[in-house]
C-alpha cells in the first residue's frame, strides 16, 4: 500500500466505526453469549450471572477479553491485543474435546453478529467498508490460531514431561479427597445394610 492511499483507506472505513461504537453493548453481549454456549447449560448460567472476577475467573476472562478485542477491532487505529488474545486461547486450548476449528469459530461468528445487530441501521455505503473491516477480524483469527497452537504445544510438552518423569502415575489415577471420603462412606453404608 502506498502512502498516498493510506488517508483514503482510513477515511473509507471510518463510516462504519460510529455504528460499531453505538451497537457495542449489544454486540459484545451476543458474542459472549455465543462463546459461553459451548459450555454445559449449568455452567453457562453461572458464567453469565456471576460477574466477580475471583468467584468466576473464566466468565470474567471471556467478558473482559471479548470487550478488549471488539474495542480494538472497531477503533480507528487497532493496537496490540496479543496478551488478551493469548489468555483466551489458553482457555480454548485446554478444552480438549474441541477441534481447533471449533475453538476459533467464535472469532468468525462476530461477523454475523455485527451484521445482524446493525441490520436496521445498515446503509448501502457501508457495504464498501465491510470487506476491509472483516479483514481485521480475519487477521485477528490468524493471530489467534498461532496463539492457540502455541498453547496446545505447551500442553503437550507438559504432558510428555509428566510421562517421562513418571509423575502421571501420581495424577492420572488419583481421586480428590472428597471423592475418596464419599466412597468410604458408601462402602461402610453398604456393609451395614
Amino acid at each position: 500500500m502506498t502512502l498516498s492511499l493510506l488517508p483514503r483507506v482510513l477515511s473509507h472505513i471510518l463510516k462504519i466505526l460510529p455504528l460499531l461504537v453505538e451497537k457495542e453493548t449489544a454486540i459484545i453481549k451476543r458474542w459472549l453469549k455465543h462463546v459461553l454456549s459451548a459450555f454445559p447449560a449449568d455452567a453457562v448460567r453461572f458464567l453469565e450471572k456471576q460477574n466477580d472476577r475471583f468467584a468466576n475467573p473464566l466468565g470474567h476472562n471471556f467478558s473482559e477479553g471479548l470487550t478488549v478485542l471488539y474495542r480494538n477491532l472497531r477503533s480507528e487505529e487497532p493496537g496490540d491485543v496479543t496478551a488478551t488474545l493469548e489468555q483466551l486461547m489458553k482457555v480454548r486450548a485446554v478444552q480438549a474435546e474441541d477441534t481447533p476449528a471449533e475453538s476459533l469459530a467464535f472469532i468468525f461468528t462476530l461477523k454475523d453478529i455485527i451484521r445482524d445487530e446493525c441490520r436496521k441501521e445498515w446503509l448501502p455505503e457501508l457495504d464498501d467498508e465491510w470487506p476491509e473491516f472483516t479483514a481485521r477480524i480475519d487477521r485477528l483469527a490468524l493471530q489467534a490460531f498461532d496463539l492457540y497452537m502455541a498453547s496446545r504445544e505447551r500442553l503437550f510438552q507438559v504432558r510428555i514431561r509428566e510421562l517421562q518423569s513418571g509423575r502421571n502415575v501420581l495424577t492420572d489415577n488419583m481421586k480428590c479427597p472428597s471423592a475418596v471420603l464419599r466412597e468410604d462412606l458408601a462402602n461402610k453404608k453398604a456393609e451395614n445394610d
